[in-house]
């Protein structure tokens, strides 16, 4: 059974994980990088300019869209795709933060008439996004299905919804106290051959120093650098706040990586370590 109580630690893990990221989110400079440029332990306004004006205690552009749909959920209690992707849309064309490429290309689609009009991007970020429907779900499967509905919505590639639902079993496994690595083993038969080996190089470099494993599988946006990044870090690491430290430092997409292992990571603790003062400025006091 999917209880709230059970489930909303994992939420609040992935709104976390994306505040930390902000400050070093899509820096690209190694020596700056390896300088350790911020205290690990506070948030910080990006050094990036792509997120313009954004402040510390604020979200990345995933973030923003994770935080609507959770307002979403709340509002209506339940997940309907139909529902969403007209509210998701409304909010997005007076959006002012930065319009990643799937989200471009899905509006886009969307005013031409075009369906599906979910784009075609191989990105990672959508993954740490369903993490959200896990308190408004009864049960594993009503999960699965969504993950992959709302996945579908600005993500629709094979490669990204196959990914999309191998991360959402990890995540159910764990919750039902199977170890991450064991997660990881156990559902491969889910993706097809080139991604189960991507999730291959991760899991064999979990001995490896964080940013060398990470620069190596490539630390932009696309899975085929991110699904890679996430085995190591879940196989790496047990504190999430560690996790985000070094994963923030490896540099590139770093939120997209950040939500959802700290989702599953957070599922498989039985005392989820998570800073209170990692949350973003919209979390509600009442919520914690």
């Amino acid at each position: 059974m999917l209880t709230p109580s059970l489930t909303r630690p994992l939420v609040m893990a992935v709104f976390i994980a994306d505040a930390y990221s902000l400050a070093l989110h899509w820096i690209y400079d190694h020596d700056l990088l390896d300088r350790e440029p911020i205290d690990p332990d506070q948030l910080h306004a990006p050094l990036s300019h792509w997120h313009g004006n954004k402040q510390a205690g604020d979200l990345t552009h995933y973030g923003d869209q994770a935080w609507h749909l959770y307002q979403f959920l709340q509002q209506h209690n339940q997940f309907n795709a139909v529902a969403y992707r007209n509210s998701w849309a409304r909010f997005m064309r007076h959006y002012t933060g930065y319009i990643d490429k799937a989200s471009a290309m899905t509006l886009q689609n969307i005013s031409q008439g075009i369906e599906p009009a979910g784009s075609e991007s191989t990105e990672l970020s959508v993954t740490g996004r369903v993490v959200c429907l896990l308190p408004f779900v009864s049960n594993k499967h009503a999960f699965l299905e969504q993950a992959h509905a709302l996945a579908a919505i600005t993500h629709n590639s094979p490669s990204t919804l196959a990914t999309t639902e191998y991360l959402a079993r990890v995540l159910l496994d764990c919750l039902g106290g199977i170890p991450a690595e064991e997660a990881l083993e156990r559902e491969l038969h889910s993706l097809p051959p080139a991604l189960q080996h991507l999730v291959a190089m991760g899991r064999d470099s979990a001995a490896d120093d964080t940013r060398q494993a990470l620069r190596r599988f490539g630390i932009a946006c696309d899975l085929q650098h991110g699904l890679p990044g996430v085995a190591h870090l879940l196989c790496r690491y047990r504190s999430v706040p560690e996790m985000l430290q070094q994963n923030a430092l490896a540099g590139g997409d770093s939120s997209a990586r950040a939500m959802i292992t700290a989702a599953i990571m957070t599922a498989q603790a039985e005392s989820p370590e998570l800073p209170q003062h990692w949350l973003p400025r919209c979390w509600p006091e009442t919520a914690i």
